[in-house]
């Protein structure tokens, strides 16, 4: 099982962090908070280090069900996407939900493949342009 979702595009970073957010907007995710690394890890050794922008985002409808089925899932929530700047795109990813379901026992698994859909639909969606 890969550990992520991802893509990879040819969209300039800013426009990625922006198709990024709007689909998952559209999808029915919030975004919850939103933050670049660089501000978060300040200066690194004055090397040119790829830009990476994080969005924490939630899927309401999944966090309500998932928590009447383990309320441990609150401890993998928000989900993060990661928008990180490489060559001339970007890649795009999130941890795999499935993961999710083999951390938490309650039986998430039909939920989690429910949202791993949306997230792969997402995906392709912002993939190569």
């Amino acid at each position: 099982m890969d550990v992520a979702i991802e893509t990879v595009t040819s969209m300039a970073f800013d426009e990625a962090v922006r198709a990024t957010r709007e689909a998952l907007v559209e999808k029915g995710f919030r975004i919850l908070h939103e933050f670049d690394l660089d501000e978060v890890l300040g200066p690194r050794g004055g090397a040119a280090a790829e830009r990476a922008h994080v969005l924490a985002a939630c899927d309401p409808e999944f966090a309500r069900r998932s928590f009447e089925v383990n309320r441990d899932v609150a401890l993998l929530l928000p989900r993060n996407v990661v928008i990180r700047e490489v060559g001339g795109g970007c890649v795009i990813q999130t941890l795999n939900p499935a993961l999710m379901a083999q951390a938490i026992s309650g039986g998430l698994h039909d939920l989690t493949d429910d949202l791993t859909a949306d997230l792969v639909t997402i995906m392709k969606g912002l993939g190569p342009r």
